[in-house]
């Protein structure tokens, strides 16, 4: 909807749905049912505010978990790349 909307609205036209019976069961059996174990009662977005210092200590985490599955190799030659980055100044 962010781009779709103002496309129609820019050419002047409006889109209307119509659901098609048969599409919708023909996608209904390719599609498994719904495990409701997995159901959230509330949106995810309404229980977690994502704020900067979080942001930082999800990026810490991930760099830490990148990390950890890399060969001690691979490693240093990210650290030297790191440390001429700095010394270079980007």
């Amino acid at each position: 909807m962010t781009s779709f909307a103002p496309v129609l609205a820019g050419l002047g036209l409006r889109c209307l749905f119509v659901e098609d019976p048969e599409g919708t069961e023909r996608l209904k059996r390719r599609l498994k049912p719904r495990n409701p174990s997995y159901v959230r009662t509330m949106p995810a977005a309404a229980c977690i505010i994502f704020t900067p210092k979080m942001l930082r200590r999800i990026r810490r985490l991930g760099g830490q978990a990148r990390m950890a599955q890399l060969t001690a190799k691979e490693r240093s030659e990210l650290a030297r790349k790191a440390a001429l980055a700095r010394w270079r100044g980007f």
